[in-house]
């Protein structure tokens, strides 16, 4: 996110606070909310730091950074419960073809739901599958906009306000994550950047559940990062960049890391409006998480899920070990894409796509969330089509037991 009025707003409710870093190229921080947030009566709990969500950003500058974190902040809070929304009472019937089911949005499996009690008990906080739905109860609906101009829709309120629900409360028929949420200088920023989030959430899940083989980057065909990819070159730890893009016309990266023995992996993502932008921003989210590995290896057993990341994976781990030819020259056009091309590229596969106004006037600056019914999740929810469907960029892809995949932290 830029834009200076906009960010000086909201760096008057937030502290970003650097994280120390040694000889890395790039700049991390966390978003404290700051005294004239915490005063305001409807500030949302979910999204304090002590429930667990904390707001980061990363950047290879500290103004970057910076932006980032205050962003990422911004976003949280804007996309949480206030109590105040425009939601309205009615049941799917009663909506009529406006409806969106949350079933249609989660996007797990029959067979995903049939197993939700085990599933649940080991790991309702990382994912957590609601039970099947009275479909006569009433629920709690939000409007949203169809990206393509089409009839506006309802989706439930449970699937579209972070922390409006928790795992295992009654009567809850989502959980509302992030995904898909994004803030921006404009509103046409924050619509982009809140559609590349969902096409990397299904460019993920589709490389990672499939076990997709896909072409290397060379990271010296990188332009404007050269300390970045010296740095990473130089280190011990080993880097690959792998192009998992879709057959959506939008540029999406994978960046691993690992020590030399293949174990202690780090991985990050990033939809971009071009190749250059996606690869960078795949590598600083990868940075980010080797922090977040250092403080799991501080903690050993205790880390729970993080413990278990690193036990299950490692760069022999399909499809991080599938990675054997070298893709020097990047096949994505190098002009970055701006709304109207991204919103054509979905439009073209027939992907679907509403928006939901998530924008605060306590917080300042446009917040939006995207929502599909056909794009695919990082985590493991195997309902959507397109999840194990062929690609013809896969080199090679294995579609058996995905669920055996080890769950991605990101």
């Amino acid at each position: 996110m830029d834009g200076f009025s906009e960010l000086a707003r909201v760096g008057e409710l937030f502290e970003a606070i650097n994280l120390p870093v040694t000889d890395v190229p790039a700049h991390f921080a966390i978003a404290i909310p700051k005294d004239a947030l915490l005063q305001m009566p409807a500030a949302p709990r979910a999204a304090m730091p002590e429930t667990g969500r904390l707001a980061s950003g990363r950047g290879l500058s500290i103004d970057d950074c910076r932006a980032s974190c205050l962003g990422e902040a911004a976003e949280l809070f804007s996309c949480c419960s206030w109590g105040d929304e425009p939601l309205i009472t009615a049941t799917v019937d009663e909506i009529g073809s406006a409806a969106i089911p949350p079933e249609s949005l989660n996007g797990f499996s029959p067979d995903q739901i049939v197993a939700r009690v085990a599933w649940n008990r080991e790991n309702a906080g990382f994912d957590w599958r609601p039970p099947i739905r009275d479909v006569s109860a009433a629920l709690n609906w939000l409007r949203v906009e169809d990206a393509f101009g089409g009839h506006g829709a309802f989706i439930p309120a449970d699937f579209a306000f972070i922390g409006r629900k928790t795992a295992g409360e009654e009567g809850a028929v989502a959980i509302g994550d992030s995904s898909g949420c994004a803030a921006g200088a404009s509103a046409n920023a924050a619509k982009l950047a809140a559609i590349l989030e969902l096409v990397e959430r299904d460019a993920t899940g589709r490389w990672w559940y499939g076990r997709r083989q896909r072409r290397m980057i060379d990271p010296s065909c990188l332009s404007g990062i050269e300390p970045l990819v010296d740095w990473l070159c130089d280190r011990e730890r080993r880097t690959r960049l792998f192009d998992i893009s879709s057959d959506i016309d939008v540029p999406v990266i994978a960046a691993a890391s690992a020590e030399p023995d293949g174990k202690d992996v780090a991985i990050g993502f990033a939809a971009g409006k071009s190749l250059q932008s996606a690869a960078t921003a795949a590598l600083t989210e990868m940075l980010q998480m080797e922090i977040s590995l250092g403080a799991s290896r501080a903690l050993g057993d205790k880390a729970g899920a993080w413990s278990r990341w690193r036990e299950k994976a490692s760069m022999t781990t399909p499809p991080l070990n599938m990675a054997p030819i070298q893709h020097v020259a990047p096949s994505h056009p190098t002009v970055e894409r701006d709304l109207s091309d991204v919103l054509d590229a979905l439009a073209h596969r027939g992907i679907d796509l509403w928006f939901a106004e998530m924008t605060r006037a306590e917080i300042g600056i446009p917040v939006f969330r995207a929502v599909s019914t056909l794009l695919c999740h990082y985590k493991p929810r195997f309902g959507r089509a397109r999840l194990l469907a062929p690609d013809a960029r896969d080199l090679s892809f294995d579609t058996s037991s995905p669920e055996d995949q080890p769950l991605l932290l990101i």
